[in-house]
C-alpha cells in the first residue's frame, strides 16, 4: 500500500524543506520500489525537484494528462461496478477536501477532452488537470501520510497511463484585465450547444527549426513556434475574444517516458466556433513555422470544469 502510496502522490502533492528537515531526496528514495501500473517514475527528475537548499524553495505547478481504464481495477482485487474516470474522481474528491486545504495546494485547472486533435503519437486523453503546490516538505511528508495512502488506491485502479511534468509559471506579460470580458459582445460568444472552449498545447520543441520545404534557417524550434504565435497575436485574433489563459514552463518530468516537454499552454476561445474559424486560417498566419520548431505536440479541445485563469466579468 505504501507503494503506491509513493508513486500516485506525484499527482497532486508538494512541499518545502526546511532547515531542521531531514534530507528531502533521502526520504524520497526510502519510499520508492519501483513504477507505477500506469507510466514509468522520472526518479532522476523527482530528485532534481526535491534537491532544493533550504530556504530556496517555491510554489509549482504538476501538470497531468490522463487516460482512464474502461473499469477502474483494484489492486486487493476488490470487486466493483467503478468505472475508471469513476474511481479516479472519487481519488479527486477526497484529495480536494481532505488533503489538499492541509498542505495549501490546489487545483487550479481541470478540463475534459473532447477532441485530440494533434499528437505525436496514438496516445488519447481523456482529462487534463494542474496543480498549484505550496513547496516540497509538504510533498514529501504527503508521501509517508496514512491518510494519503487511504486515497490514493482509488487512482491506482482508475488511470489506465499518464504524464505528470513539474512547471512553472510563464508571465506572458498581459494588461492585468486581459481575461476580463463581455462574452456576449464577441463576434461568435458562446451558446449551451457551442461553449466556451480551451485549447490545450504541450510542446516539444526541436533544437533547430526544421522546415518542411527544406529552407535554410538559423531559427530555434522555439523561436520557429513563437513566430507562429506572434503571427496570430498579429491576426487580430483577440478582436475574437481568444485569450492566452495561462502558460507553463515544463521543468521535468515525475511520470512520463523518455521525450522532454518544454510548455504546456492553455488559451481560451468564446465558443468552439471561434476555434474553428481562427484554425482555418493556420495558412495564412505561418503554421509552416509552428510546424517547423515542434519536435512533439499534443493539441487538445477541451471544456473546462475548473480554470482560476479563465475568463472573468468586466
Amino acid at each position: 500500500m505504501r507503494l503506491v502510496a509513493v508513486l500516485l502522490a506525484l499527482f497532486f502533492l508538494s512541499c518545502g524543506e526546511s532547515e531542521t528537515s531531514p534530507t528531502l531526496v533521502e526520504r524520497f528514495d526510502a519510499l520508492h520500489q519501483a513504477d507505477p501500473s500506469f507510466g514509468a517514475l522520472d526518479v532522476e527528475g523527482v530528485r532534481r525537484l526535491l534537491d532544493v537548499a533550504p530556504g530556496e524553495d517555491s510554489p509549482f505547478f504538476m501538470v497531468n494528462f490522463i487516460r482512464y481504464r474502461e473499469n477502474a481495477v483494484y489492486a486487493d482485487g476488490r470487486e466493483t461496478g467503478l468505472s475508471g474516470r469513476e474511481a479516479d474522481n472519487l481519488y479527486g474528491s477526497q484529495m480536494m477536501t481532505r488533503v489538499l486545504p492541509g498542505i495549501g495546494a490546489r487545483v487550479v485547472f481541470a478540463a475534459d477532452v473532447d477532441i485530440n486533435l494533434q499528437r505525436s503519437d496514438d496516445a488519447s486523453w481523456d482529462m487534463v488537470a494542474v496543480v498549484n503546490y505550496p513547496g516540497r516538505e509538504a510533498f514529501v511528508s504527503m508521501l509517508e501520510s496514512e491518510e494519503f495512502q487511504e486515497i490514493v488506491v482509488h487512482k491506482d485502479a482508475g488511470v489506465a497511463d499518464t504524464l505528470v511534468m513539474f512547471a512553472s509559471y510563464l508571465d506572458l506579460e498581459q494588461p492585468e484585465d486581459f481575461l476580463a470580458l463581455d462574452l456576449a459582445s464577441v463576434p461568435m460568444p458562446p451558446a449551451p450547444d457551442d461553449p466556451v472552449t480551451a485549447i490545450i498545447h504541450l510542446y516539444s520543441f526541436r533544437e533547430k527549426a526544421e522546415y518542411p520545404d527544406g529552407r535554410p534557417t538559423d531559427l530555434t524550434g522555439k523561436e520557429a513556434v513563437y513566430l507562429y504565435t506572434s503571427n496570430r497575436g498579429e491576426q487580430g485574433v483577440a478582436d475574437l475574444g481568444v485569450r492566452a489563459a495561462f502558460w507553463l514552463e515544463i521543468g521535468g518530468n515525475f511520470v512520463s517516458d523518455d521525450r522532454t516537454w518544454h510548455e504546456f499552454r492553455v488559451n481560451l476561445f468564446p465558443s468552439r466556433s471561434t476555434f474553428w474559424q481562427v484554425a482555418s486560417t493556420g495558412a495564412e498566419a505561418g503554421i509552416i513555422h509552428r510546424t517547423a520548431g515542434l519536435a512533439n505536440v499534443y493539441t487538445l479541445v477541451t471544456r473546462p470544469l475548473l480554470n482560476e485563469y479563465g475568463y472573468r466579468e468586466p
